[in-house]
């Protein structure tokens, strides 16, 4: 497990983990700088979500934190550090990590890891220590059953049946406007979120009278998606579906461009959004479509833009990062205005609307009410927002241009 601190020292600790929800006004005044602590996958299967979404954006509010002057508290600026643990893609990792972040580290301000099944796992250690959860990567149809047993929990992502509907929705409007047919090839990584998914999507189709003629699951850990691209072929659709993460995000998407499979639609999920689907694929990228999405029209997302690019040498990608910002601005704002006290914290944050890079950012009982695309299109060189129909939404092409060689 790899472990790395931030060079500046923290002065003052605030004894147990669980007594962290009310600090005495005291200890505070005794601190110089506010300790930030994650356990996130640095390795493994997740670690390429992570680094897209995750990490890069906790350092660059840290960064963009301290060079504002740092947060205040009970009228003090203070500078925050991070501490920061590999969980190598396991969750077992990850609770162990976090535990140890919150007993022996200590930490003020604790963030989740990345994906589905790591913020399950962790959640009710959170939950136990009192702090917020601010979770960016969450997308769970247990979202609302979540929140209520653990009212610390704040889901930036919305449920799963919310993108399967807005995926079909986008499909129903296409077969009504003649542009695609009724069938359907589904296909899912076996992990919870691949699951959740698809389980969700069978469901939204059939109900639409969509026609599935092939649905297949995969293992995470599968390399080569010639099998599943060759049998979802065979079934002739005109729209193919994948419920899945990073890397076989990838590799459909290459298994697709070598068998020239063209049905007019081609979804896939985690990692089509991430700057380095159109730097692999290029031109081929036009009209693939994608969970998530945004509309970078604004000057606060043009210079969030700049400031990631300065930073880590490479754009954010395209969905889950500008909400995680967005909800650290959120929870940086509760703090000055509260304290470093958890449960008042976790009051504001379930009672306030704040002023974000995606503009207002208000939860209902802890899931986003505001903020963020359901259905995203990669159009002119960016992965647009297509769904559902707010300011800044592109019209959806269909059918997808055929691979090139």
């Amino acid at each position: 497990m790899s472990h790395r601190i931030s060079r500046r020292k923290v002065v003052g600790t605030l004894g147990a983990a669980t007594a962290a929800l009310a600090a005495p006004r005291w200890v505070y005044a005794q601190r110089t700088s506010i300790k930030v602590g994650w356990a996130i996958s640095k390795t493994g299967p997740f670690a390429g979500g992570a680094a897209a979404t995750q990490w890069p954006n906790y350092l660059l509010w840290i960064k963009d934190t301290n060079d504002a002057g740092g947060l205040t508290v009970d009228g003090r600026k203070l500078q925050l550090e991070h501490i920061e643990y590999d969980d190598r893609s396991q969750s077992e990792e990850a609770v162990r990590a976090v535990e140890r972040l919150i007993s022996q580290d200590k930490v003020d301000i604790l963030l989740p890891p990345w994906g589905t099944g790591q913020n399950l796992a962790v959640a009710p250690i959170f939950a136990r220590a009192g702090y917020p959860m601010m979770a960016p990567s969450m997308a769970s149809d247990r979202t609302a059953e979540i929140v209520k047993r653990w009212p610390n929990v704040f889901s930036l992502l919305n449920t799963s049946s919310t993108y399967a509907e807005a995926l079909v929705a986008v499909l129903s409007q296409a077969r009504a406007a003649g542009q695609i047919n009724d069938r359907v090839a589904v296909a899912h990584a076996t992990e919870q979120f691949g699951i959740e998914l698809a389980n969700a999507a069978r469901k939204a189709l059939k109900a639409a009278n969509f026609n599935i003629v092939y649905d297949g699951g995969y293992p995470l850990s599968s390399q080569d998606f010639t099998p599943v691209i060759s049998e979802a072929q065979r079934a002739n659709p005109d729209v193919f579906m994948a419920f899945s993460y990073p890397s076989d995000t990838m590799a459909l998407a290459e298994s697709a461009r070598v068998r020239a499979f063209n049905p007019k639609v081609f979804y896939t999920a985690v990692g089509t959004f991430f700057p380095m689907y159109k730097q692999r694929f290029g031109n081929n990228a036009d009209g693939v479509m994608g969970i998530g999405g945004w509309n970078p029209d604004s000057d606060a997302f043009r210079a969030y833009i700049k400031r990631h690019t300065e930073m880590h040498k490479r754009e954010p990608e395209r969905w889950g990062a500008s909400l995680l910002y967005a909800g650290l601005q959120a929870m940086g704002q509760a703090i000055e205005k509260v304290g470093m006290n958890n449960a008042e914290i976790i009051k504001h944050l379930r009672s306030t609307s704040y002023d974000t890079i995606v503009g207002k950012l208000e939860f209902d009982a802890n899931n986003i009410r505001k903020g963020g695309w359901f259905v995203g299109q990669w159009q002119d060189g960016d992965f647009y927002g297509v769904y559902p129909s707010q300011p800044g939404a592109r019209k959806p092409v269909f059918p997808k241009p055929a691979w090139k060689a």
